[in-house]
Parts: structure tokens; C-alpha cells; sequence
């Protein structure tokens, strides 16, 4: 509701509507007016307006909060850009938001209607949304740009969908840095200082680690009711980013939002996806098993592919550094024994000094209880009928040498140990000789 269009109830009385009416409109004065007016009284309603939001707030003005709206403009062609919407046929499009310290404020200004539902953090509706004020300026932020994806997708978009997708895209398209007054949406966070207060990460790494992780069809099962609690958020949020970050599904996933007014969300993935359903179910997999912050899709990429038997009694493969799980090519026979053989010398990190590893690992740094840099080899199941856990969430140290027994047939493939984000500044090789004993 606008300040100056405001509707009230008619149950309110005229005088108290006068009221509350012009104590708003003393308010409702422009951010640059504002810096220079006289400090608002503890409590009041005021106004902040930008092109495309006209924010109420009980909180007193300063750099952090009268910046919202002018950093909401800057998510507008973003928005745009992600969901094939012309900006200039929208240039008129405006939201109300509601920013609270203490939502009985608002409720006696008519500013909250006595059907919102409640609501944990945030709840938007058409043009308007509605969030409680955060103990983090990051988090605040987010559930300003969170709610209003949905308003995007609500009003210039397809809708939403289903709960997983309507929350797990506007968590995506929240997720974002500042930096230099430049906003940067759908970004992946390096570090949980960028994040104040966010925690979707944690979510997802606390219940893999208690060994609770959730399948994409639990998520895809998701009702709206889930959303009273914190943990579905960073799963919905995990699955879109999953789903928007690797390589092979971008594409096809960000083309999907235009069926959300019109089908189920998690069947047109299942239907996307049903050739290769066993292969996105395993690199779900390992997406949770190793997310973290920084985590690098480019990277950590795997081709699955089945490998072929030793042609001899041995064999020599190159393992960069700079990758996750690579195949070696050799398929390992059930049963049989292999020793692996390793040796080469490449650099880990170069700041604040280059770090150099051997296949051994760095034992005076650890990543995940091993020493970092480590060689470690898996054992992938070739069978297209595998059900259960991927066996390159089954790493086994390899060092400088180890003799390894198959336990069932399948492709051999290797890693050095380090953590998802640091793959970058990697440099270099190390080769594993593999022989049949």
C-alpha cells in the first residue's frame, strides 16, 4: 500500500486514519531528503522510494538500511536477465516492502493485512512483501532480494511452482556480493564471513555429516508448511544451485522456470533428466558430500564412464591437481590386487608462500582428517543398476604406495586431497603407475 494512495479498513476511524495518514506523509521524504532532515523518532514509519521499490521501515535511517532500495534497483535487470525478461518494457514495474523492527507498527498502520499468514522470516504477495529487520546486514539484504525474486517470478515470470523451486530459486538469486557498492546475484559464497547469518551450507553439510543427507526426490516432496522451519531452505537452495552451477545441467534447468505456472517442478526435472537420472542422482551425491565454501563446478566436474581392463600388467596415468575425481580408464576385476605407485612434486597454494606436495600430502596442514594433498583413489561401480551410495564417496588413501584389493569390479579413479574452493591455485601433476599383481 502506498503512502499516498493508502486504503484503510472501514473499520478504522476516520480521524485515526488522518492521523497515522499525515505522521506517514512527514515521513515519506526522499533518501537524499532524508540525510539532511532532522533524525526520525524511535519507532516512526518513514519512506525510502527508489525506480522499483518504495520501502516502509521502523528502523532509524542509516547507510545500511536507506541503501536498500537503491541496491533492490540493482537486482531489477538481473532478475531480468536470468528469466528472459525485457528490462525497458518494464521500467515501470515497483514493489512495496515492509521492513520491521516491530511488527505491531505496522499492524496499527494498516500495513499488515489480517490474512498474511504467519511467516519465519519473510512472505511476499503480488507486488508486496513483508520481512522482519535481521541481526546481520548481509541477511537483511538477502531476505530484501529473497522476496523479492518471488515477486518476479510472481509478476513478471511464470509463477513459482512448486515450494522447493519457488524458495530454492529466490534462495539462488538472493545469495549475492556487495563489493564496492556493486551488487552480484546467484553468487556462490568463498567464505562464510561474506554470508553473515545465512547458513544454507552448514544446513546441508550438518545433516550429511549426522549421515541424513536428503534426496532430490524428499526435496522435490517439499510442502509449503516445510518452510516454518530453516532446514528446507538451504536444501531448496541446494538443489538450485546444484542444478544452475554444473556445466552439463545449466541450460536445461534454467529453461524449466517456464513451466512452473503450468507443471510440477520436480517432474519436469525427472522428465529433463530421465536418460541420465542415475548419473544426476550420483553427482548429487557428491555435490552434498563435498560442499563447501567456494565450492568449484568447473572443477569438481566428473566424467563417469566406465573404464577398460589392464591390456598388460601395468599402466601409467597422469593426475592433475587442479581437478576432483578423475578416471584413470583402468577397470579393476573383483577381487584382484593392484599396487599403485605414485610420484611428481606440485604446488598447493601460493599464498602467503608456495606450499609444495608430494603424493604423500602436507602433513603439517589437514583437510577432512587427512593430510592435504594426499593421493586418494575410488572404486566406481560400472553396473547401470547401482543403487545406493556412489563409491567415490568411499575414498581410500593412496600416499606414495599402497596395494589395493577390489572388492567388486569398476573404474579406478584418483584426487589429491583438498578442499572444493582450493582447487584453483593447484599447479601441476602427479602419475600413478597401477600394476596387476
Amino acid at each position: 500500500m502506498g503512502v499516498l494512495r493508502m486504503r484503510f479498513q472501514c473499520h478504522i476511524p476516520i480521524l485515526r486514519a488522518i492521523a497515522i495518514l499525515g505522521a506517514l506523509l512527514m515521513t515519506a521524504a526522499s533518501p537524499a531528503a532524508e540525510e539532511s532532515a532532522a533524525p526520525a523518532k524511535a519507532g516512526a514509519i518513514r519512506q525510502i522510494d527508489s525506480q522499483h521499490l518504495t520501502l516502509f521501515t521502523d528502523l532509524p535511517p542509516s547507510a545500511e538500511v536507506d541503501a536498500l532500495p537503491g541496491i533492490f534497483d540493482q537486482a531489477f535487470p538481473q532478475w531480468c536477465a536470468y528469466f528472459g525478461v525485457d528490462p525497458k518494457e518494464h521500467a515501470d514495474w515497483k514493489l512495496q516492502g515492509y521492513l520491521m523492527k516491530a511488527r505491531e507498527r505496522f499492524e496499527a498502520a494498516g500495513m499488515v493485512p489480517a490474512d498474511l499468514p504467519n511467516f519465519l522470516n519473510g512472505y511476499s504477495r503480488g507486488k508486496q512483501f513483508w520481512l522482519y529487520d535481521q541481526t546481520s546486514p548481509y541477511y537483511r539484504r538477502h531476505l530484501l532480494l529473497h522476496e523479492g525474486t518471488h515477486a518476479f517470478m510472481d509478476t513478471l515470470g511464470h509463477g513459482r511452482g512448486a515450494p522447493w523451486f519457488a524458495e530454492g530459486m529466490a534462495e539462488l538469486l538472493a545469495t549475492h556480493r556487495l563489493e564496492n557498492g556493486q551488487l552480484e546475484l546467484n553468487y556462490f559464497p568463498r567464505d562464510r564471513n561474506e554470508v553473515s547469518k545465512w547458513g544454507r551450507i552448514e544446513i546441508v553439510q550438518t545433516r550429511y555429516a549426522a549421515r541424513r543427507a536428503m534426496s532430490l526426490e524428499t526435496i522435490f516432496d517439499f510442502n509449503g508448511r516445510a518452510f516454518l522451519e530453516n532446514d528446507p531452505y538451504g536444501w531448496s537452495w541446494a538443489v538450485a544451485a546444484f542444478f544452475d552451477g554444473h556445466p552439463k545441467y545449466r541450460e536445461r534447468f534454467r529453461r524449466l522456470h517456464s513451466l512452473a505456472g503450468e507443471k510440477d517442478m520436480g517432474v519436469a526435472i525427472l522428465q529433463t533428466f530421465a536418460d541420465e537420472w542415475r548419473e544426476v542422482t550420483e553427482n548429487w551425491q557428491l555435490f552434498v558430500a563435498n560442499l563447501d565454501y567456494g565450492y568449484d563446478f568447473g572443477r569438481l566436474k566428473v566424467e563417469l564412464a566406465p573404464g577398460k581392463p589392464l591390456t598388460g600388467d601395468k599402466t601409467i596415468v597422469t593426475v592433475a591437481t587442479d581437478r576432483g575425481w578423475q578416471s584413470s580408464g583402468v577397470q579393476l576385476e573383483p577381487g584382484a590386487k593392484y599396487r599403485l605407485r605414485a610420484k611428481g612434486r606440485y604446488q598447493l597454494d601460493d599464498q602467503p608462500q608456495v606450499l609444495w606436495c608430494e603424493p604423500g600430502g602436507v602433513t603439517i596442514h589437514y583437510y577432512r582428517g587427512q593430510p592435504l594433498g594426499i593421493l586418494q583413489a575410488a572404486i566406481r561401480s560400472d553396473d547401470p543398476n547401482q543403487k545406493g551410495p556412489s563409491g567415490l564417496l568411499k575414498p581410500i588413501v593412496v600416499g606414495l604406495e599402497t596395494t589395493l584389493e577390489a572388492p567388486h569390479g569398476g573404474t579406478l579413479y584418483f584426487r589429491i586431497n583438498d578442499a572444493p574452493g582450493s582447487l584453483a591455485d593447484n599447479v601441476g601433476s602427479l602419475s600413478v603407475e597401477i600394476v596387476r599383481e
